[in-house]
């Protein structure tokens, strides 16, 4: 059974992604889809 982790940026949302870059876990409001990759690695 799979275990639902809050994102790890907002804490809001249920994380649904990965990002490729750092690894974190990431919602959908949180995560580019095109990019693969979070909104804070995004910004850098």
């Amino acid at each position: 059974m799979k275990q639902l982790k809050p994102c790890n940026i907002c804490g809001a949302e249920i994380a649904k992604y990965v990002c490729r870059n750092c690894g974190a876990n990431v919602c959908e409001n949180c995560y580019d889809k095109e990019k693969g990759i979070c909104i804070r690695c995004e910004m850098h």
